[in-house]
């Protein structure tokens, strides 16, 4: 009797759960069809017969509505005839004047300081003309040389190596025959170098042969480079140096001829190509 009971509050748990899903089931299906017939008749009411409100009217083709905006376009005797009050622009013989009086306005105006200006502008011309002339002339001046001018010796002293261009001389540093494209001068007195000859100094560079080194351009494609000098070279790069003026103090020699002892690096070139200094070197 008490599994008989057990088992039938059982089935009764589960009929109670299944009647409660149908009972929310058919709530709810309840609902819904009510708010559908409610939103149908709100349409119903809300709707708008445009016929009924608006007519029935036929829309116009493009022919009709070009003719239209043909009969809107208001030409220049209509508002004549309307008597409404147009503006003509001026004549090209009246602009012409008024352009022309200005012009003459403003001539009369500025004339004194036209002219003024223009007397400072000329003076500025000739200044720089003149200025151009005196450089030109300078240069023609500072760069002369031929083959029939003399050199200076950049320092006093001996040639402890000399010129070679057709045949080989000893090289004591590097213990070889070798050509040589200039002289090695060890300075008996005092170890100045002075420039060889007036020119303009083209650059200073350190060499890995030669050291500090000086080049001096002096016009008609002639060189002259003075090297192994000390790093407190008196001139500066584009300065223009006069003929016996001093340019540095020879400095160590490089590893390339150290066996010479102190001196100058002394070569000379026509064109870039090296020519025998002693041509032109005057008595030591």
């Amino acid at each position: 009797m008490k599994k008989f009971w057990t088992y039938l509050n059982k089935k009764s748990y589960y009929a109670i759960l299944l009647l409660c899903i149908l009972t929310v089931i058919g709530t709810t299906t309840f609902i819904t069809r009510n708010n559908m017939k409610t939103l149908d008749k709100l349409n119903e009411q809300n709707a708008i017969d445009l016929d009924e409100e608006f007519g029935d009217y036929d829309l116009e083709d493009v022919g009709t509505i070009k003719a239209y905006q043909e009969d809107l376009n208001i030409t220049k005797e209509d508002i004549e005839g309307a008597g409404s009050a147009v503006v003509e622009s001026p004549s090209e013989e009246e602009t012409a004047r008024e352009d022309t009086s200005a012009t003459k306005d403003i001539i009369v105006v500025s004339g004194e300081e036209t002219k003024s200006n223009k007397s400072a502008s000329s003076e500025k011309v000739n200044e720089s003309r003149n200025e151009k002339r005196e450089t030109s002339e300078e240069v023609e001046e500072t760069f002369s040389f031929s083959e029939n001018a003399s050199l200076i010796w950049p320092v006093t002293g001996e040639i402890v190596m000399d010129y070679s261009a057709d045949k080989l001389v000893f090289d004591k540093t590097l213990e070889q025959y070798r050509v040589h494209p200039a002289i090695c001068i060890a300075p008996s007195e005092e170890g100045i170098v002075k420039a060889a000859a007036k020119g303009k100094v083209e650059m200073i560079k350190n060499d890995p042969e030669t050291g500090i080194t000086v080049i001096l351009d002096h016009g008609d494609g002639w060189k002259t480079i003075y090297g192994q000098l000390q790093k407190n070279i008196s001139v500066k790069q584009n300065e223009i140096v006069e003929k016996g003026q001093v340019i540095g103090e020879i400095g160590t020699p490089t590893k390339y001829s150290i066996a010479l002892g102190d001196h100058v690096y002394f070569q000379v070139t026509k064109n870039d190509t090296p020519v025998d200094p002693k041509q032109f070197l005057t008595n030591n």
